[in-house]
């Protein structure tokens, strides 16, 4: 995660956006502890039964 977070402000990016699954509660502290914040408004299904957790990370 620290390895994608230098990538993207490398590249000079305003924000980081990742998805995860509701069930990855360690996955979701991790993010939480590197400063990524729920976005419900980016919450997205790729497929009918399979619904996603939005995380951003502020860059600027």
């Amino acid at each position: 995660m620290r390895e994608c977070v230098n990538r993207a402000r490398a590249l000079r990016l305003e924000r980081l956006v990742l998805s995860s699954q509701h069930m990855m509660h360690n996955a979701h502290r991790l993010y939480e502890r590197l400063g990524f914040v729920r976005t419900p408004d980016r919450d997205w299904r790729p497929v009918e039964d399979v619904p996603l957790l939005a995380f951003a990370l502020a860059l600027r």
